[in-house]
């Protein structure tokens, strides 16, 4: 597997693993939705803390969407093999991690705060 490489490949027609257009589509309400939770997410936490501080676990839940929003928009170049290489890889799983250890992180600050006395 080379390192990086970008092939030129036309996003309608069929991808080399046998991807359609319809694939591709799927993927904008998905990158779309994180992007939307995580504007919205620091919009509400804006507007109901106002000048008082955010509490870190809703920082951690709002970065968890931001850092998925991220891993969803590198995952349709390596599905349709736009951009292939070990480096891609490598970054693609290294953005999943953090995603998820910011998710389980703030995610149990929150359970700790509302839930568990």
């Amino acid at each position: 597997m080379p390192i990086l490489e970008f092939h030129a490949i036309n996003p309608l027609s069929i991808g080399p693993l046998g991807l359609s257009l319809y694939f591709l589509l799927i993927h904008i309400p998905i990158v779309g939705g994180f992007g939307m939770a995580a504007y919205y997410i620091i919009k509400y936490l804006r507007r109901f803390y106002g000048q008082r501080p955010i509490p870190k676990e809703w920082k951690l839940f709002w970065l968890a969407m931001v850092w998925a929003t991220i891993h969803e928009l590198i995952e349709v170049p390596i599905l349709y093999q736009w951009i292939i290489g070990q480096v891609l890889v490598i970054v693609f799983f290294f953005i999943q991690i953090i995603a998820g250890i910011y998710l389980v992180w703030g995610t149990y600050l929150l359970a700790k705060k509302y839930t568990v006395q």
